[in-house]
């Protein structure tokens, strides 16, 4: 498990994951925010499930029910997001009274969506990072936090595999298409000592840097996929999720086994993979029209 977050910092990380990931309204991230740096107000760590309890209870004092239903959502899906992204052994507030926080699941873009997305000349070096980049979410479905955190000896060329640290700082190798490898290759060649040229300060060895020669941080990435969409004039909802999402959706519509993606995603339980899985309405169809007497 990696390092649990300051607690600003895992909140602030927690708000650009609610915007940007779940593209909840701006009226609900400033509620939440509002809500959560209440909550958070002189922790130095953060909060066990006592200290929720606690402070719910004060709440009851001066704030509507409504009110205290909110924040013990806010509080419930900013443990579910810390616990998913690695930052604590164990979501504390689960089972803590209030609504559910919902995760929006993102549609799985169409393979032809996919390859307009993919299949871009770039003129420039930060073009040639970004194709690299979308290529790696789509060609090993890893989360945000898995690509930031890739370093220059995550990539294993030889074997075509990458190796990416998922929850609970678990590694897991994952294979890699030709294509992106080809790319990954070029960029740590020809694009990356650039711009770790361009760093006031040693960037280390991870894989993906800035244009300043900085480590990408998980908004930047979210905005490298949002511009490629936009480009591409995909009029659809894009984030690296429905690229991760994407990649598990066609691999299982084209026949893989459930455990093999199970495997590839980093989940512990099949029961999140199936999540992912959704079937594909039109496959269903043609199977359906082939095989069925009647069809």
């Amino acid at each position: 498990m990696r390092a649990a977050s300051q607690p600003a910092q895992a909140l602030a990380d927690f708000l650009v994951y609610l915007g940007v990931e779940l593209q909840v309204s701006p009226n609900t991230v400033a509620a939440y925010r509002s809500d959560l740096a209440r909550f958070l107000r002189g922790h130095d760590a953060l909060p066990d499930r006592e200290a929720i309890d606690r402070h719910l209870a004060s709440l009851l004092r001066s704030h509507a029910p409504a009110s205290i239903a909110r924040a013990a959502a806010a509080i419930r899906g900013f443990y579910r997001f810390l616990h998913a992204e690695g930052l604590a052994a164990d979501d504390v507030a689960e089972g803590l009274l209030g609504p559910k926080l919902e995760r929006k699941l993102p549609k799985a873009l169409s393979r032809a969506n996919i390859a307009r997305l993919l299949d871009h000349v770039p003129d420039c070096d930060l073009g040639r990072r970004d194709q690299a980049l979308l290529h790696v979410l789509y060609a090993t479905g890893c989360r945000v936090s898995e690509v930031i955190g890739l370093r220059t000896t995550s990539v294993i060329a030889e074997h075509r595999l990458l190796r990416a640290f998922g929850k609970g700082n678990k590694e897991r190798l994952v294979p890699i298409a030709d294509r992106a490898l080809a790319l990954v290759e070029h960029y740590l060649r020809e694009v990356r000592p650039v711009l770790r040229g361009r760093a006031s300060r040693d960037p280390g060895d991870v894989l993906f840097l800035s244009r300043t020669g900085r480590p990408l941080d998980r908004s930047r990435v979210f905005q490298v996929v949002r511009a490629a969409c936009a480009r591409a004039g995909l009029q659809v909802a894009c984030s690296p999720h429905a690229l991760r999402h994407s990649f598990a959706t066609h691999l299982v519509a084209g026949g893989a086994d459930l455990r093999a993606v199970q495997e590839m995603l980093g989940h512990s339980s099949l029961q999140t993979t199936q999540v992912y899985t959704h079937v594909d309405h039109e496959r269903l169809r043609a199977v359906h029209r082939t095989l069925h007497p009647r069809g």
